[in-house]
């Protein structure tokens, strides 16, 4: 990537002003030298102060904020409404709960230009826990199998991955993406109450235009692990969100023979994730919530399959609605 080209960075925030401050406080403080760069971020319908950290941040002429407001509810309506004022260069997604390394935004500028013919790019995510958090579940082993969390890091060294970016660090060149754009139906706030917006929208890319992935582990954030995310009902509820936006998407699933609308090697997954965690349900609770994690998972991407074969053929779901 030369200077010449433009780096415009997007966040989607929705009552979380706090965060967003910290998160625009680290944006502040990067090295953006010989890179010439814009923010965008977009308000989508928050009934909080975000407005007025907006506002506050947009007068601050070292940072180049445009804030913008979706009035209509769902993260990826709010992507979608920056993606139309943004015509070329490299886009880079993050979140509202993240701090940047100083060197963040070089780190991709680099990256970019090191891979010209590469398309997408997914930075290193370290997960920041609270200080009461258990030790173990702050171990490598936990936090990387544990997606909850959002830690990304496939290995220790740059080079191109089968790994997909997580939203909350990733760069996409805006040539790649096209005309396309992020499915309302998923992410927060989306029509389906699912996860999953930047995994269907990575996929899309992936199947429709071959696109591939460069992991770059200077381009560092640190994510923010709230105190409410870690309670073994918030655990097991994401793990099986998580999973029914996978059978949603059916990622990475093209199996032909199916039972009830589920690939027969999701049945079997599921099935063997249950019997991992039988044997721990009274057990320690790293072991517990670890399998159960698999469990819930397995078991959520069985629900996200069957929900998609009712949509499809237009029959009630489970919550009556067509």
């Amino acid at each position: 990537m030369t200077v010449a080209e433009e780096v415009v960075v997007v966040i989607a925030t929705a009552n979380r002003a706090d965060s967003l401050r910290r998160t625009l406080e680290s944006l502040s403080a990067l090295d953006t030298s010989q890179v010439r760069w814009r923010l965008i971020v977009v308000n989508n319908a928050s009934e909080d102060d975000t407005a007025s950290v907006l506002a506050e941040y947009e007068a601050r002429h070292h940072l180049p904020l445009v804030a913008l407001y979706e009035p209509r509810r769902g993260k990826s309506r709010a992507l979608n409404r920056a993606l139309e004022l943004i015509e070329q260069g490299l886009v880079i997604f993050v979140d509202d709960d993240v701090a940047l390394s100083e060197h963040w935004l070089q780190a991709y500028v680099r990256g970019a230009a090191r891979w010209p013919d590469v398309g997408m790019f997914g930075g290193r995510i370290v997960p920041v826990f609270p200080a009461d958090a258990p030790a173990w579940m702050q171990s490598e082993r936990y936090v990387h199998q544990a997606a909850i969390f959002g830690a990304y890091e496939p290995f220790d060294h740059e080079g191109i991955t089968d790994a997909w970016p997580h939203g909350a660090n990733a760069g996409i060149r805006r040539e790649l993406i096209g005309n396309s754009r992020f499915d309302p139906r998923f992410g927060p706030g989306g029509d389906y109450s699912a996860m999953g917006d930047e995994t269907e929208f990575v996929s899309r890319l992936i199947e429709e235009k071959g696109a591939e992935i460069v992991y770059l582990p200077e381009a560092c954030a640190h994510h923010t692990v709230r105190e409410e995310e870690l309670s073994r009902a918030a655990i097991w509820a994401r793990a099986f969100k998580w999973g029914r936006t996978r059978g949603l998407v059916e990622e990475g699933d093209k199996q032909k023979l199916r039972l009830r609308g589920v690939p027969i090697n999701i049945w079997l997954s599921a099935a063997r994730a249950f019997l991992r965690f039988a044997p721990y349900c009274f057990g320690p609770e790293d072991g517990y919530l670890k399998y159960g994690w698999q469990w819930q998972v397995r078991s959520g991407r069985v629900a996200g399959y069957r929900e998609l074969r009712r949509r499809r053929r237009g029959e009630p779901n489970d919550d009556g609605a067509r």
